[in-house]
């Protein structure tokens, strides 16, 4: 162990950090009406064991929830320098949806278990709906619309066989079939996500249940984005849209960071022509490495400040790869930052360049050795970053280091419960399977339906 290295916990000479910082007031800020609104996003999920032991049985459970915050009721009830929780209360809405998904040793009636967790992944897709905006939207609704355009949801999209491996196969939202003919597999919308391509027939499969519920986190913020767009696309200037944890997607449905990517240029474009301020949108993060750096430095950031995290800066000190490693290309619709607010807590946040455009790029050496200062690495590519983290910095709260009110509001309606609850959980899925039950068995309790949603 005594060879090994970890991430420093004290920085010697700040000089490469205090010469990324800027004051936030010096970053110019956009032509926009005040903020008015946000809605925030967050998902929680739960793998248990219907039946332990081998062959164990397993059953996942999603939960993702939005809820909006009326910004200007939510600062009222502060009047007093104690938050009123009634005027709280007014000031937000909430909606989730929630799913149940196949684990390990479950199967649809003649097909594996990963045609099964297929079949079922996308029909809690289907069946997970908002009826905010006038006609039900759902998540494969929004699926389709990442793969069109604002307003206009793709009649098909294009996947890979999950049987056969082929690429380019046409599906819609009633699915499809592969063109091979000695193939011929079934396909869905949601195959194009990837997902099935880490599910185990025997084993957790936790992993593929939080990818599962990251992509439709996602979703239902697009779902919003364009519920907006299509009946009242003057608002969207209005709001801040907030995920937890960065604008990025990770595992075998990374290539969906083009079509988040493709879907934001052509919003920003479509409201420029229309004389409309793009939608505010950021992703905070709560944990990981980035946090953890962004602690470790924090005494070098005076308040008020923001820190871009350039590729090389990111290489070398965060994720130790080699400073001309091209960090990002694969995942990212958004760039990081690191914000330290007026009161001295520590942020760090993801947003989108506009108009468009990868928010990483390559680095590139110039003639003298040194790298180039691109045009991703530019504040002047994040005309909102003032606007957002000003909007942030009103809506801080200490439920828990370095939180802001909505996510913190989102966390709370999405959040499955541990302990007892993972017991009441379980005792669903063995009721649900007709397997036997503990002792504690609730026979008043009903399997939760697919698609489910409540305010």
């Amino acid at each position: 162990m005594e060879r090994w290295h970890t991430p420093a916990l004290e920085v010697g000479n700040p000089r490469h950090i205090t010469d990324r910082l800027t004051p936030l007031e010096n970053i110019p800020r956009d032509q926009r009406p005040e903020p008015t609104f946000t809605i925030a996003f967050d998902g929680s999920n739960q793998e248990v064991e219907a039946r332990p032991g081998y062959p164990s049985v397993r059953v996942g459970y999603i939960q993702i929830a939005g809820v909006y915050v009326d910004i200007i009721k939510f600062l009222n009830a502060n009047r007093t320098g104690l938050v009123d929780a009634r005027e709280l209360e007014r000031a937000q809405i909430t909606q989730t949806v929630n799913s149940v998904l196949p684990g390990s040793n479950v199967f649809l009636k003649g097909i594996t278990g990963r045609d099964t967790w297929r079949a079922e992944f996308d029909r809690s897709f289907a069946e997970s709906k908002i009826d905010d905006f006038g006609e039900p939207f759902s998540l494969t609704d929004a699926l389709m619309t990442i793969h069109g355009a604002p307003g206009v949801p793709a009649s098909s999209l294009q996947c890979k066989c999950p049987a056969c491996g082929t690429f380019n196969q046409t599906v819609t939202t009633s699915g499809g079939t592969c063109t091979v003919p000695e193939c011929q597999e079934k396909l869905y919308a949601t195959d194009a996500l990837r997902g099935y391509e880490e599910f185990t027939d025997d084993g957790e499969n936790l992993l593929t249940l939080t990818r599962a519920m990251n992509i439709a986190e996602r979703l239902l913020l697009i779902s919003y984005i364009d519920g907006f767009y299509r009946e009242e696309a003057r608002r969207l200037s209005q709001g801040i849209f907030i995920t937890d944890g960065p604008l990025a997607v990770y595992g075998p449905a990374a290539p969906m960071k083009s079509q988040f990517l493709e879907y934001w240029r052509q919003l920003c474009a479509a409201l420029e022509e229309r004389d409309i301020a793009p939608p505010l949108l950021v992703g905070i993060e709560k944990s990981g490495r980035f946090v953890d750096h962004a602690y470790t430095i924090q005494n070098h950031i005076p308040n008020g400040n923001v820190m871009m995290l350039d590729t090389p800066y990111v290489n070398q000190y965060v994720t130790n790869q080699e400073l001309d490693h091209y960090y990002g290309k694969d995942e990212f619709y958004g760039r990081r930052f690191i914000y330290k607010t007026s009161t001295g807590e520590v942020l760090v946040v993801t947003v989108p360049r506009l108009p468009g455009g990868r928010p990483y790029e390559k680095p590139v050496r110039g003639s003298n050795g040194e790298f180039v200062k691109l045009p991703s690495e530019k504040y002047e590519s994040y005309p909102t970053l003032r606007a957002t983290l000003e909007t942030l910095d009103l809506m801080q709260t200490r439920l828990y280091p370095n939180a802001v009110i909505p996510v913190a509001l989102a966390h709370s309606a999405s959040s499955l419960p541990l302990g007892t609850g993972r017991s009441v959980l379980t005792l669903l899925a063995q009721k649900s399977l007709g397997m036997p039950q503990d002792s504690i068995g609730l026979s008043q309790f009903k399997a939760p339906r697919y698609g489910h949603r409540g305010r």
